[in-house]
C-alpha cells in the first residue's frame, strides 16, 4: 500500500536490526531488545502483524505491530513508532487503520493499547480514531513512567 509518498509493507526478519535501532531512538526510556523483537516476531503471521513504513528512498521511517491471541479476543497494539521528521504526515493513522483491518480479519472485537500519559500527540491521534481512555497503569514504562490504557470497539 502506498499513500502520500509512503509505502507500507509487512516487516521481514531482515528489518529487525533497523527496528531495534529505531526503538532506541523512539522509546529511549524503555526500548525493546533484539530478543523481545524476535520473540514477538515468532507470531507472524499467525497471531502477530508487524508492518513498516518506507519513504521514497525505501528507508524505514516507522513501524507498528499488533497481536491477536485468538478469534473473539481483543487485539493488543504492541508498538507504533514513527521517526520525528516524518510525524504529522498520516503515517500513524495509516498504521492504525492497517492494524485494525488485520485484527478484524483475525476475528478481534476490540483494540487495546498503552501509551505514555505524557505522549499528548499519540493520545490525540488515538482519540481522533475512536479510542477511549480506560485506565492508567502506574510505572508501566518504568519508575514514574505511567501508561494510559485505551480501547476501541471494532465493528
Amino acid at each position: 500500500m502506498s499513500k502520500n509518498g509512503v509505502t507500507y509493507r509487512d516487516a521481514m526478519a531482515l528489518d529487525l536490526p533497523i527496528l531495534v535501532s529505531m526503538e532506541k531512538t523512539l522509546f529511549a526510556d524503555a526500548p525493546w531488545s533484539m530478543g523481545q523483537f524476535k520473540e514477538e516476531f515468532k507470531g507472524v503471521p499467525r497471531t502477530h502483524l508487524f508492518i513498516v513504513a518506507l519513504d521514497a528512498s525505501d528507508e524505514i521511517i516507522g513501524y507498528a505491530a499488533v497481536m491477536v491471541p485468538a478469534p473473539g479476543l481483543e487485539a493488543d497494539v504492541l508498538t507504533v513508532g514513527v521517526l520525528p521528521a516524518h510525524r504529522k504526515g498520516g503515517i500513524g493513522t495509516a498504521f492504525m487503520g492497517l492494524l485494525e483491518i488485520w485484527a478484524q480479519e483475525k476475528g478481534s472485537n476490540a483494540m487495546m493499547l498503552e501509551v505514555g500519559v505524557d505522549n499528548t500527540g499519540a493520545i490525540g491521534l488515538y482519540e481522533s480514531l475512536g479510542y477511549s481512555r480506560v485506565s492508567v497503569r502506574k510505572n508501566y514504562y518504568g519508575a514514574g513512567a505511567d501508561a494510559l490504557v485505551m480501547r476501541k470497539e471494532l465493528r
